[in-house]
């Protein structure tokens, strides 16, 4: 999760520069930054079910 956590920030902080240099829109910022929520939210979940099967495997033994 740290690590898709360093990655996001990284992401947003290009979006926010490239906004500065005029490569995209205010509008297109944000848009790039729901998109990139929904991934890291995807990951996220992606990340807690194989927590959770690991988990359960370690119980198990």
């Amino acid at each position: 999760r740290i690590m898709v956590r360093s990655i996001r920030e990284n992401i947003w902080k290009e979006l926010q520069d490239a906004e500065k240099r005029g490569e995209i829109s205010e509008d297109d910022k944000f848009k790039g930054k729901d998109k990139l929520q929904e991934i890291v939210d995807e990951y996220n979940k992606k990340i807690e079910i194989a927590r959770g099967k690991k988990e359960d495997d370690i119980m198990t033994v």
